[in-house]
């Protein structure tokens, strides 16, 4: 998860950055541990856009974090198979944030309270499979192999 971690950080300019991986905690509000226990869950925040920033125009990477975060939401989601992605959960939206997942493969905005945090949580929550999690050369292999959304 390390290795994942730092590519996004690092792909990102630092416009993506850790807000909080591994910890032993319950999910908020529930009986049952968070996928943040098993090591392959971070919470990317972009909410002080550290490093450049800026985007790259070559790359089509957009300027402003909220943006990026939708840019790298939708890099992800194109290369889930090849990373690993199982779930990703943007908690800014109205009402009450949307979430992404692998075997459904399409977003669904929630309309009743789901996400503590949400709305206009600043911060992508991503899940990864246990084999790309505790895998970094491969992390990093799918990473140089990655298509750029449009």
């Amino acid at each position: 998860m390390t290795a994942f971690i730092r590519e996004i950080e690092t792909r990102s300019s630092g416009a993506l950055w850790n807000n909080g991986d591994f910890v032993v905690r319950q999910m908020r509000g529930k009986e049952s541990l968070s996928v943040h226990a098993t090591g392959r869950a971070v919470d990317l925040s972009y909410r002080y856009v550290r490093g450049t920033g800026k985007g790259d125009a070559t790359r089509g990477i957009p300027e402003g974090g909220r943006k990026q975060a939708i840019w790298w939401s939708r890099l992800l989601i194109i290369n889930a198979d090849l990373l690993g992605i199982e779930l990703i959960l943007d908690y800014f939206p109205e009402p009450y944030g949307r979430g992404w997942r692998c075997d459904r493969r399409d977003w669904v905005k929630y309309e009743v309270p789901t996400l503590a945090g949400a709305p206009k949580g600043d911060w992508l929550h991503i899940e990864i499979t246990p084999s790309m999690a505790d895998d970094a050369a491969a992390v990093r292999r799918a990473f140089t192999e990655i298509v750029l959304p449009n």
